[in-house]
């Protein structure tokens, strides 16, 4: 009886809401799909943005710009890992002892993971420099170094075996970073050939249409060589291709490429 009667208020209250009121809140829902994608793509191209920057950069700005970035972007981690385990010690009491020994408050997490991140941003950063590029061994050293400030920020494991315990949790480090790096380069390892292609297309906002040139095979070379028909093959519309035959014309370093090809 009761659910009949609450199912009865619900209908009279529809009944009461006007038809246009009801109209206009089923197009609000409708358009959130739209606006969630239109999120996501504004997040990748300020991403994707930021990596294409960082590199470019002299060696003075990109150290600090990455280790400020992987300080907090470590403290943001660490405190999600100690607030959710301060609803799981609420959540089950029984298991509080074992949570509280994996681990602390979220601000101590937070410094944690903030050194951790730290050291790993800037050691992949100087690795970078002094091989030119960001590998396998880079990612070790970092994840090393990560394994290392560990130990030496979790003042409960200071004692005589402090050196070996942090060289264990250094190796430790650089083994899951070599395997991560792996792992991620195999599975979603980006095309080196549309680098400056996907630099170009961030820059002006048009990144979703990236797949466009890598289904037409236009890589980083073609560039100089870009034309309307062309752009318009591969699916384009009319506006993005005049704004990328704009850049492409005013760009010296893609001007630069068409005179090596034409020489």
């Amino acid at each position: 009886m009761e659910d009949e009667e609450g199912g009865a208020a619900v209908v009279r209250f529809l009944r009461r809401v006007p038809k246009d009121s009801c109209n206009q809140m089923i197009n609000q829902l409708q358009t959130v799909p739209t606006k969630i994608t239109e999120f996501h793509t504004k997040f990748n191209e300020l991403r994707d943005g930021y990596r294409n920057w960082v590199p470019r950069q002299s060696f003075p700005v990109e150290f600090p710009v990455l280790t400020t970035y992987g300080v907090i972007r470590g403290a943001a981690y660490g405190a999600s890992v100690g607030v959710l385990t301060e609803v799981a010690k609420h959540a089950y009491p029984q298991h509080s002892l074992a949570l509280k020994a994996f681990s602390a408050s979220p601000m101590a997490q937070a410094r944690l993971f903030a050194a951790m991140g730290g050291a790993r941003a800037s050691i992949t950063c100087i690795m970078k420099r002094i091989r030119g590029k960001e590998d396998v061994q880079a990612r070790m050293a970092a994840g090393f170094g990560a394994g290392v400030t560990y130990k030496l920020m979790l003042t409960r494991m200071r004692g005589p075996d402090a050196a070996v315990n942090a060289a264990i949790l250094g190796v430790a480090g650089a083994i899951f970073g070599g395997c991560v790096f792996q792992l991620g380069h195999r599975v979603c390892e980006p095309p080196v050939e549309y680098t400056r292609t996907r630099c170009m297309l961030s820059s002006l906002g048009l990144l979703k249409y990236e797949k466009n040139f890598e289904e037409g095979s236009l890589t980083d070379n073609t560039l100089p060589l870009l034309t309307d028909s062309v752009l318009k093959d591969v699916g384009v519309p009319p506006g993005p291709r005049l704004l990328i035959l704009d850049h492409v014309k005013r760009d010296p370093e893609v001007k630069k490429m068409g005179e090596e090809h034409a020489g």
